[in-house]
Parts: C-alpha cells; sequence; structure tokens
C-alpha cells in the first residue's frame, strides 16, 4: 500500500489510544482482583498475575531515590512528545504502528506516575504480568514499548538497507554492468590549435635547420701556382692594337 500524508494523522493516535485503554483497564482489572493477595494468583499460559507496585524504574531499580524517578518521569514525558511529534508525521502504517505502541506505553506508565501513590512524579507504577512467577513483573505498558522500540528499528535498518541498494552501480535492480578492462587508444584533442599572432614588423628569416652543415670552401688543386699578371710579350712581337707607339 502507497504511503498516504494522512497515515501519522489517523493511525498513530489511535494505536497509541488502544494501548493506554488496554493498559489502564488491565491495571484496574488486576487490583480489584488481587490487591488483598499475596503471591501469584493465576496463570495464562506460561505467564502468571503477581500484582506488584513499582516505586522504582525497570526491573525495581531506583525505588529508594525519589529525585531519580522524577527525573526519569520527565525524561520520559519528554521522549513521549518527541514520539507524537514524529508520529503525527509520517506516512507508512509500519511507522506509524511503531511510533503508536512507543507513545501509548510511556503515556500508560506515565499515568502511574502522575496519579497514584506516593504522589505526583513519583506513583508506583502497577506491574501484574510475569514468565511463570520468576523474572521481571512487566504490565501492557512495557510490551508495547519494546514491540514498538523493536518495530521501529527494523523499519530503519530495512530502509538503511534499501538506500544502500540504490546508491549501488546499477540501482540494485540486477548484475553489475561489465567493465572492459583493455586500454584505450588515446583520444585526440579536439581543441584546435592556438594561431600565431599577428606580426607588425618584417617577419624574421627562418633559422636554418640545425642538422643543416655550413658550406665548405673548395679545396685548391694540386699543381704549380699561376701569376695573375698578363704575359708579357715576346721581343719583335707587334703590339697589341690600341697600344701607342713610342716615337
Amino acid at each position: 500500500m502507497k504511503p498516504h500524508p494522512a497515515t501519522g494523522r489517523l493511525f498513530f493516535p489511535l494505536v497509541a489510544l488502544v494501548v493506554i485503554v488496554a493498559d489502564q483497564l488491565s491495571k484496574a482489572m488486576a487490583l480489584a482482583a488481587w490487591s488483598d493477595t499475596v503471591g501469584p494468583q493465576a496463570r495464562f499460559g506460561p505467564f502468571c498475575a503477581l500484582l506488584v507496585r513499582n516505586t522504582g524504574v525497570a526491573f525495581g531499580l531506583g525505588h529508594s531515590r525519589p529525585a531519580l524517578i522524577v527525573v526519569i518521569t520527565l525524561a520520559g514525558a519528554v521522549a513521549t512528545l518527541g514520539a507524537a511529534g514524529a508520529g503525527l508525521r509520517v506516512r507508512g502504517r509500519g511507522a506509524a504502528l511503531g511510533l503508536g505502541l512507543i507513545a501509548g506505553g510511556a503515556m500508560g506508565n506515565g499515568a502511574d506516575r502522575m496519579i497514584r501513590a506516593p504522589g505526583p512524579l513519583r506513583g508506583a507504577v502497577i506491574d501484574w504480568i510475569t514468565l511463570d512467577a520468576r523474572g521481571p513483573v512487566f504490565n501492557l505498558a512495557d510490551v508495547a514499548l519494546i514491540t514498538g522500540t523493536l518495530l521501529t528499528a527494523a523499519l530503519l535498518l530495512r530502509r538503511t538497507s534499501r538506500e544502500r541498494a540504490v546508491a549501488l552501480p546499477g540501482g540494485g535492480v540486477g548484475p553489475d554492468p561489465i567493465v572492459s578492462l583493455r586500454p584505450c587508444a588515446p583520444r585526440p584533442d579536439p581543441r584546435p590549435d592556438p594561431s600565431p599572432a599577428p606580426s607588425l614588423g618584417p617577419s624574421p628569416a627562418p633559422a636554418p635547420p640545425p642538422s643543416a652543415a655550413p658550406p665548405r670552401a673548395p679545396s685548391p688543386s694540386p699543381g704549380p701556382a699561376r701569376s695573375a699578371q698578363p704575359p708579357s710579350p715576346a721581343p719583335g712581337s707587334p703590339a697589341r692594337r690600341g697600344t701607342p707607339r713610342s716615337p
């Protein structure tokens, strides 16, 4: 069934009211039937009826410390208000049931602290149920408190496990996708290379490559050295044209 916003406002107070009425009615019946008797009075399967006025906390602790009882009673009242505020806002029936049991049990025992002797905030809680006349004695409010606490804890653990399953790869719906372990080829950089900025002056001459060797000078050919002056004319040969003769 899908959650509804009105579930907490309707289901939570109904559960809490049923717990309070059942607890107080059973305590009144136990006081009317066994207030003047001592020891176990009746048997209900594995359970026995044993009327006890508990002026302390759970398991009879703190019965000689009234100040501690007052502090515990006030702390229980604050916790009950917190459970009531959370129960009115829940949308699921399971959460409303758990918080309603907690709030109803706390208010059932709190009513004994307020209205019974020896006084307000220090009243004795009526316990009348035990397991085969051994062990602790409790009442219906204690049963509602323990049941509601266990149910609420189970719902919180279930919600936490669901959130973890959703956070895992695949959302917890099926097997995880297969991951390839082969190396991937590098992808080219999609970004274009930045173009050089335009130059306002003359472009410099390209530098020669570092591997080019400088030009070598021609080596002189072997042989006798020749004079750079023109050869003198032979005696008796006519002079060259254009050369004036001496008179």
